[in-house]
């Protein structure tokens, strides 16, 4: 039996719900069902997503509405759509209670961290301290732009080893971190790339984008392994 990973909508755009494909290629190849979450308004289904998965992966998007986290508003960077960031912060509380394995990734670790109480700068510019640039531009998704060291006891030490050249497209990044949440991964300028959850058997977060870089790095392709294989239902082929 595969395993089937919900994957949640990165966002709303003119009336249409979304999920970038490379989401949904990353977890295909790495031996699981995809299944789309769409961002509905009665939360009592949500048991319903929770009775037909074994994983969820939170997707990168737009940003948080800042009210979610305690603060007004303090710059003209990005979007927000506070309906689907809810449905979001709503969805990933049930996710964590129930302890289901999550990959949460840009957004998506935005997403874990105000979850469990944490807070977001809402431009790297207003982070006190010198900071390098985190939206790199360039002609493919895949190519790294900076590196990322890892704490030596956390998962991603495991999969990625003490540090990795990862891709970045991010103008926010964790202020406060949540509850249960522990740092797993900073670069040099000391920007938080990666949670991870010490009350939970698999909750990562990363902030950069995995997906885009699976086909390039082994190391990509063995964190989405991991957390496929989180789910306690391993790709019969692998078998």
């Amino acid at each position: 039996m595969y395993p089937v990973i919900g994957i949640i909508i990165c966002g709303v755009e003119n009336n249409h719900q979304f999920v970038s494909q490379p989401y949904i290629e990353a977890i295909e190849s790495a031996g699981a069902v995809p299944v789309i979450i769409p961002r509905i308004t009665d939360s009592s289904l949500f048991s319903y997503y929770l009775s037909i998965c074994q994983g969820f992966l939170f997707c990168g998007g737009d940003d948080i509405c800042p009210l979610l986290f305690g603060e007004d508003l303090k710059t003209s960077q990005g979007h927000t759509n506070i309906a689907t960031d809810s449905f979001q912060l709503n969805l990933m509380k049930q996710i964590l209670s129930a302890s289901f394995p999550v990959l949460a990734i840009c957004r998506g670790m935005q997403i874990l961290n105000v979850a469990l109480g944490g807070s977001i700068w809402q431009d790297i510019s207003l982070r006190p301290g010198s900071t390098q640039n985190h939206r790199q531009i360039s002609s493919e998704r895949s190519e790294p732009s900076h590196k990322i060291s890892f704490k030596k006891d956390s998962i991603l030490y495991k999969i990625c080893g003490n540090h990795l050249e990862t891709n970045s497209f991010h103008h926010q990044c964790i202020k406060a971190v949540g509850k249960q949440l522990e740092i797993a991964g900073t670069t040099a300028d000391g920007v938080i790339e990666a949670l991870e959850a010490s009350f939970h058997p698999f909750c990562i977060g990363v902030q950069w984008h995995p997906e885009c870089m699976y086909k390039s790095s082994r190391e990509m392709r063995s964190l989405f392994t991991a957390f496929i294989s989180s789910t306690g239902h391993p790709n019969p082929e692998q078998l």
